[in-house]
């Protein structure tokens, strides 16, 4: 499968001016259908958490074509997300959350 970037650019553009609302929405869904993630968030603001997820997602669409940048960015957040208790199961809840 291949990665089409100019997609990828295009489609976040419409996201990125609707971020307060995308993350409203990334987050009860989440919630709602795997309720068993909630623990990981118990001890986080919600409000800098969704600012920083989206700010991640920008760095990621941003560097789709630099992929030193990209590699190091996401090597950063995997390592971060193991000693917050993230378990290789918890990443497709993730991806099927934001294919909805």
């Amino acid at each position: 499968m291949s990665l089409n970037i100019e997609l990828l650019e295009s489609s976040f553009l419409q996201i990125k001016a609707q971020e307060t609302e995308f993350m409203a929405h990334f987050y009860k869904t989440l919630f709602a259908d795997y309720p068993e993630v909630k623990p990981l968030f118990a001890n986080t603001h919600m409000g800098k958490q969704a600012k920083q997820l989206f700010k991640s997602l920008v760095l990621v669409v941003e560097n789709l074509r630099n992929t030193d940048i990209l590699s190091n960015a996401l090597q950063g957040l995997g390592t971060r997300h193991v000693k917050y208790g993230v378990l290789p199961e918890h990443y497709p809840m993730v991806g099927r959350v934001v294919r909805c």
